[in-house]
């Protein structure tokens, strides 16, 4: 049991990771999944890995992450972003999957 959710953790992890770009740069999106504007509604793009021992608590840090996804018509899943918060994403990353620091 103790496995699949050091799993999952890590999963969530790379996911996000993978998922999330730097704060210098807005949301991508494309025609179908059009990025948000700027208007503090989604914290701004967050990479956890950038942050060890950081906890984020800057203004902003408990909103969600703007994201979207479709399956496109040859049945590819596209997606953009994710949803979690920036104190959830370094939490998955830094505490859930230790960061490859053990």
């Amino acid at each position: 049991m103790m496995k699949k959710a050091v799993m999952a953790a890590f999963a969530i992890a790379i996911v996000t990771a993978s998922c999330v770009e730097a704060a210098e740069t807005w949301y991508t999106g494309d025609g179908r999944c059009v990025p948000p504007k700027d208007d503090g509604t989604y914290a701004a793009p967050y990479n956890a890995m950038e942050h060890p021992g950081d906890y984020p608590t800057f203004q902003g840090a408990d909103k969600p992450g703007w994201s979207c996804s479709y399956q496109r018509e040859d049945g590819v899943i596209i997606q953009y972003g994710n949803s979690f918060t920036p104190q959830q994403q370094w939490i998955a990353f830094w505490v859930a999957g230790k960061g490859g620091l053990d």
